[in-house]
């Protein structure tokens, strides 16, 4: 199956692409390690 790519937005987290979780491929979601859920790039400070 392909997926169509698209571009990051500023600020979005590259690993879920800005969705903040990953669709399962035997059905439902898991929330996204990286970015906790919010969809947003983190950085350390």
């Amino acid at each position: 199956m392909a997926y169509p790519k698209r571009r990051l937005k500023p600020g979005e987290c590259a690993y879920c692409v800005g969705k903040g979780y990953f669709q399962l491929l035997l059905g439902g979601s898991e929330t996204c390690d990286h970015c906790h859920g919010s969809g947003k790039h983190y950085q350390k400070h």
